[in-house]
C-alpha cells in the first residue's frame, strides 16, 4: 500500500509539472487513416496517455493486492504462526510433566526433613501435577514414600489403600506391606487386618500373600507369617519369598522345615530382604 501511495504521488506530480508546460503550448496533432482522421492537441494527447497509464499501473496493483494465491499464502503464513505460537505455549507431552513429578516427590521422600513440605504442600503439589497425568503405580509408590517421610504415614497408607481397591496393583500392595517397617503397633494391625479382607476375593494371589507374610512378620505373628509365605510359594515359586521363608524358618530353628531347595537360590538375594522382625531377634 506505501509503494502504490508513492507512485500516484509521483505520477500527479509529473503530471501536473508537463500539464502546466504544455499548457502554455499545447500545439496539434492531426492523425489521418484511410477516410478516417483524429485530431487534438499535443496537450490532450499527454494528458490521456497519463491517464491511461495511471488507470493500467492502478488496475496491475490492485490485482496484484486481491490475488487469490496471495491470499491462501498469507492464510497459510498466518496458521503456521498460530501453529508455533499453540506448540511453544503448550505443556510439555505428559512423559515429561511425569518425570518433573517423580523428580520432585523423590526429593521430597529422600530430604530428611531438610526441604521436606508440609503434608498440605506436598498435596497440593500432587493434585496440581496430577491433573494433566495419568497416574501409574510408580509415582503413587514415590508419593506414598514422600508422605510417609514428613510423619504423614497414615495418608500414605490411605493413599495406596484406595488405588488399590480402585484398581488392583501388584506394586502397590508390595509398597503397602513394605512401608508395614514404619507403621507403629497400631497401624501394623490395622494394615495386617485390611490386607486380609483383600484376601477374601484373591486367596491366590502370590504377592497379597507374600505382603500379608511379611505384614505378619511386623505384628510378630511368626506362625501366620510362615503359613502366608508357604502359600505364596505354593501358588508361585518366587526367589523372593524363598528367601523370606527360609530365614525367618532359620529363626524359627525349624530345621526340619527348611527344606533343601530353600537354601540354594536364597543366598543370591537373601541380603537384599527388607528388614522386618525375626523371631528370637525382637
Amino acid at each position: 500500500m506505501i509503494r502504490l501511495f508513492i507512485y500516484i504521488l509521483l505520477t500527479l506530480v509529473t503530471g501536473l509539472l508537463a500539464t502546466l508546460f504544455l499548457a502554455r503550448e499545447p500545439g496539434y496533432l492531426l492523425i489521418s487513416f484511410g477516410g478516417a482522421s483524429f485530431e487534438t492537441s499535443l496537450f490532450a494527447l499527454f494528458v490521456a496517455i497519463i491517464a491511461l497509464l495511471i488507470l493500467l499501473r492502478l488496475v496491475l496493483l490492485i490485482l496484484d493486492w486481491i490475488n487469490p494465491m496471495r491470499l491462501v499464502y498469507a492464510g497459510r503464513s498466518w496458521s503456521q504462526a498460530r501453529a508455533e505460537k499453540r506448540e511453544r505455549n503448550a505443556p510439555p507431552p505428559e512423559e515429561e510433566l511425569r518425570a518433573a513429578l517423580e523428580q520432585e516427590l523423590s526429593e521430597q521422600a529422600e530430604a530428611n526433613g531438610e526441604v521436606a513440605l508440609t503434608p498440605a504442600q506436598l498435596r497440593k503439589l500432587w493434585k496440581k501435577r496430577t491433573r494433566k497425568l495419568t497416574t501409574d503405580d510408580a509415582l503413587i509408590c514415590v508419593y506414598a514414600d514422600a508422605l510417609a517421610n514428613i510423619d504423614a504415614l497414615p495418608e500414605a497408607l490411605k493413599t495406596l489403600e484406595k488405588s488399590l481397591e480402585g484398581q488392583w496393583s501388584d506394586v502397590l500392595i508390595r509398597k503397602y506391606s513394605l512401608l508395614g517397617l514404619r507403621s507403629d503397633d497400631k497401624m501394623a494391625v490395622q494394615q495386617l487386618q485390611k490386607a486380609e479382607a483383600w484376601l477374601v476375593s484373591r486367596e491366590q494371589d502370590p504377592v497379597l500373600l507374600l505382603a500379608l507374610g511379611r505384614l505378619s512378620l511386623r505384628n510378630q505373628l511368626w506362625g501366620k507369617a510362615r503359613d502366608y509365605l508357604e502359600r505364596s510359594l505354593q501358588t508361585r515359586p518366587d526367589y523372593e519369598v524363598f528367601a523370606e521363608l527360609a530365614r525367618l524358618l532359620q529363626n524359627l530353628k525349624e530345621p526340619e522345615r527348611s527344606a533343601r531347595y530353600l537354601q540354594g537360590p536364597t543366598g543370591l538375594i537373601s541380603h537384599d530382604l527388607p528388614d522386618f522382625p525375626q523371631p528370637g531377634k525382637v
